[in-house]
């Protein structure tokens, strides 16, 4: 068990932010290595270590945020119009796109739940689903060529990011990938895009993680443990992932994930089928 939890966890760790879909790569080792766990509540529980991950790689952004969210406040209090505080601090901007991002997110996620627990326990749709993140990656390449110019954000950005990183629970749909690559479709710069797909990962991780709180206390001790010793395996190598993405994607070469993607997707089809 000892073993399978430490393969569980890299397994996490390391696609949670390559862009070759962390939940498709759990279902698909679950069924090889036949191996029970407590549902969404184990991607979950990972999802949480790799937050930490983002934590330690981005802790200088979000710093900047939380400080510059109060400045706001004290703005707002003393009569300045949130349009000016949007306009003149980009880390004002950012913190409202985040939350603009997750609206998105959360409507899908509620609306869709009971279907995106359901593919949980089919591997071949994750195997469809990376054909799909494949492809996605693929048309990268074009976008990438182009680099966008635009190093912010607008709502209608945020709207579609966010929208996309809902429709990425479906195990295979890589979110990172995706959420990316919609950003640079259109027209954000790459460095830009990739910063702001992981800072909308925060609320979007820390929100499943409190709907799913109230299901932990049916845990096992020995699946407690089991959760604990995969989610420390899946930060420190989710810490290491997160890295190398981003210097991936500055240089682009995301669409390289897709020859990947697309031999791996058409094998768990055909093996599962």
């Amino acid at each position: 068990m000892l073993i399978k939890s430490i393969i569980l966890g890299a397994i996490q760790g390391l696609t949670e932010f390559l862009p070759i879909s962390s939940s498709g790569h759990l279902v698909i080792f679950k069924s090889f290595l036949d191996i029970e766990t407590q549902g969404v509540i184990w991607e979950i529980s990972l999802h949480f270590s790799t937050l930490l991950a983002i934590l330690g790689v981005f802790y200088k952004d979000i710093f900047l945020i939380l400080k510059s969210v109060c400045h706001s406040f004290k703005k707002l209090v003393s009569g300045e119009s949130i349009t000016s505080i949007f306009r003149d601090d980009i880390h004002a901007r950012t913190f409202i796109l985040i939350i603009t991002g997750t609206i998105p997110t959360v409507i899908i996620a509620f609306s869709f739940r009971s279907s995106f627990e359901s593919l949980f326990s089919k591997p071949a749709v994750a195997g469809y689903m990376l054909l799909v993140t494949g492809t996605v990656l693929w048309l990268t390449k074009y976008s990438f060529k182009a680099d966008g110019n635009k190093k912010s954000l607008g709502i209608i950005d945020a709207l579609i990011v966010g929208a996309v990183q809902g429709l990425a629970i479906t195990p295979g749909i890589s979110r990172s990938g995706t959420t990316i690559a919609a950003a640079t479709f259109r027209g954000v710069d790459r460095e830009t895009a990739a910063r702001f797909s992981f800072l909308l990962a925060i609320p979007a991780i820390m929100g499943a993680m409190a709907m799913m709180a109230k299901d932990t206390v049916t845990l096992k001790n020995e699946d407690i443990s089991f959760l604990i010793i995969g989610s420390v395996v899946a930060a420190i190598t989710g810490y290491i992932s997160l890295r190398i993405l981003i210097k991936i994607v500055t240089i682009g070469k995301l669409h390289f994930f897709s020859y990947y993607c697309w031999p791996v997707g058409l094998f768990v089809i055909l093996f599962f089928l």
